[in-house]
């Protein structure tokens, strides 16, 4: 009787609520990594763990790969890969997926839950991959229940030695049995976690904080900072990164202790500047204020739409000073600044739009051949795009032996996609490794007129309309067109007289040889002299004399004017004219 009751039951109580909150803790952080794992389909059956580590931590830290195998030992081709940040596994996923790892292109996403994987699949996928799944990423089997039905009967023994405690038991009992309830509850309905409010600051509200534009890429935050805090002290200096590529946006937010420095940065002008650039300081704006904004500019349609494609005249473009211009030759730097000026000058006319599936490259081989330029493209292409042209251009005046003209240096490559364009143009332009470091190929997307592609349209939907073996073909437009070249052929027939010169008849006819414009020319030229010297030697009649002769009419002589000064003039000096000449004396010996 003297015996007291252990207080084992108590310390077990207390233990049991730890480890289910201590296992609640670690499903979160589970749950919370898992965001950051990705799922590797088409896997090659080279990869191996290590090499998988390698080829995806360059993007982040990587904390865990796996490679799903059978149960013989062989790949499925399929992996997981476990990063620590969702970011740098979303960067992965964007900068990988499609791309080729050990000769084989593979498939990058987020891994999903095994209920929503469900839901997503289709009846007809392969079972296996799926059962090597479940063996290798089990769902988190539930620890509580087996720890409280492990406590439980601890208690229970416990119990049957002690007399006189059935309540404590039966207390134990209870609080196990709630627990397990509580637990099998929250395995049924997984009631989802409420959303915390969303926290609103008033950064925009105070005036404080300002948005800069044109902010060199190279700028770090402390440079910004620094440059940011001759107007006064600062709570922040934040550059806009983009989330794939981890590059500057070139826009920046910046927030002040007080409203009246913000308000002096935005003053400043084009005197604030920042490793060369003149920043362009605004006044932040809230949400509401930019959703109105985006709704007044598409009522007003203010920015037209660009039928030109005029933005593609930019891509490609290497400025000097930029890491690109690095190692580029000065002949090929003079080359693309010419095909520039002669953009531009293409562009003045409106009917000249720049093509979106269309690229011109040049300083290609004087050797390559339309098949050469195909292979290039192909391989430097994505993997599913099509090629409806790949052209070399070629001088037909200046012709081989074969026939063949000489290459022009440039071609056309036409896609039927605008990506896949974009991507070839990315791929091929200015890359040192294709033809040679001081020869690189220069792409731009062409630039086409508009009036000679229509009237290339009209010409192929005529062509199709009297073809026979097309499914647009037309039998009534072959008639027209044979009625109206019947009638052409009526009126110049009936147009009769030695003028009109030759008149020409349908069939095959062969050009005449060796009968230059020039000769024809001097003959004519000799032929009007001869009727020249013919109409001049030619005996007139008397009637062609007559009137060939026309008399002159007598000229009216003026009469003399009283007033008139130049008559008498001219009478006084033919008087002192013809008077006799005055001699004067001389002496003997003269």
């Amino acid at each position: 009787m003297g015996r007291h009751p252990p207080k084992k039951p108590q310390n077990v109580k207390i233990s049991t609520k730890d480890k289910l909150k201590q296992i609640k803790k670690e499903r979160k952080l589970k749950l919370k990594e898992k965001r950051a794992r990705l799922v590797i389909r088409n896997l090659p059956f080279e990869a191996t763990e290590e090499n998988l580590k390698k080829h995806f931590e360059k993007f982040g830290e990587v904390q865990e790969v796996k490679v799903l195998k059978k149960e013989d030992g062989k790949l499925v081709g399929c992996g997981f890969v476990q990063f620590k940040l969702v970011q740098k596994a979303a960067k992965a996923r964007h900068h990988l997926n499609g791309k080729p790892f050990l000769g084989r292109e593979i498939e990058v996403d987020f891994a999903l839950a095994k209920n929503k994987y469900n839901k997503t699949e289709d009846k007809n996928e392969i079972k296996e991959e799926n059962e090597v799944k479940i063996k290798e990423e089990p769902v988190d089997v539930d620890e509580s229940q087996e720890v409280i039905e492990e406590i439980k009967n601890e208690s229970e023994d416990e119990a049957a030695e002690i007399e006189g405690e059935s309540e404590q038991d039966e207390s134990l009992k209870q609080e196990s049995d709630s627990e397990e309830n509580e637990e099998s509850s929250e395995e049924e309905e997984e009631e989802p976690p409420l959303k915390k409010p969303k926290f609103e600051s008033n950064d925009v509200i105070e005036g404080k904080t300002i948005f800069i534009k044109n902010v060199p890429f190279t700028a770090t935050n402390d440079d910004l900072k620094q440059c940011m805090s001759q107007f006064g002290p600062l709570y922040y200096a934040l550059i806009c990164i983009d989330k794939y590529t981890e590059h500057s946006k070139g826009t920046a937010f910046v927030k002040f202790r007080n409203a009246e420095d913000a308000q002096k940065a935005l003053e400043a002008g084009t005197e604030l500047t920042l490793l060369g650039n003149v920043l362009d300081c605004h006044r932040a704006l809230g949400r509401d204020e930019l959703r109105k904004k985006v709704e007044t500019k598409k009522e007003e349609k203010i920015a037209p739409k660009d039928s030109r494609n005029l933005y593609l005249v930019k891509e490609g473009v290497i400025l000097a000073g930029n890491k690109a211009a690095e190692g580029v030759s000065s002949s090929d730097m003079a080359k693309r600044l010419q095909l520039e000026q002669y953009k531009t000058q293409m562009l003045r006319n409106l009917n000249m739009f720049v093509s979106r599936e269309r690229l011109v490259i040049h300083n290609l081989p004087p050797s390559w051949d339309d098949k050469k330029l195909h292979i290039l493209v192909k391989n430097n292409s994505p993997k599913n795009s099509v090629i409806r042209e790949a052209r070399i251009m070629r001088d037909l005046k200046n012709v081989d032996a074969n026939g063949v003209g000489r290459s022009k240096e440039f071609g056309f490559v036409t896609f039927n996609r605008h990506e896949d364009a974009l991507a070839t143009l990315r791929a091929l332009n200015n890359n040192p490794n294709i033809f040679s470091s001081h020869k690189r190929p220069i792409v731009a997307f062409s630039i086409e007129n508009r009036a000679m592609i229509k009237a290339k349209q009209n010409r192929l939907e005529k062509s199709r309309l009297k073809n026979p073996k097309c499914k647009q073909f037309d039998p009534k437009v072959v008639k027209e067109d044979q009625e109206k070249k019947q009638k052409r052929l009526n009126e110049t027939e009936d147009i009769e007289g030695d003028f009109v010169g030759v008149t020409a008849k349908p069939g095959k006819q062969k050009m005449r040889s060796k009968y230059n414009l020039k000769t024809q020319a001097r003959l004519h030229m000799e032929n009007l002299k001869k009727e020249k010297k013919k109409a001049k030697f030619a005996k007139k009649t008397l009637k062609d004399k007559k009137q060939d002769f026309t008399k002159q009419p007598k000229q009216k002589i003026n009469k003399k004017k009283e007033n008139d000064s130049f008559s008498k003039m001219v009478s006084d000096y033919k008087k002192k004219l013809l008077a006799k000449p005055i001699v004067k004396k001389t002496k003997w010996y003269e």
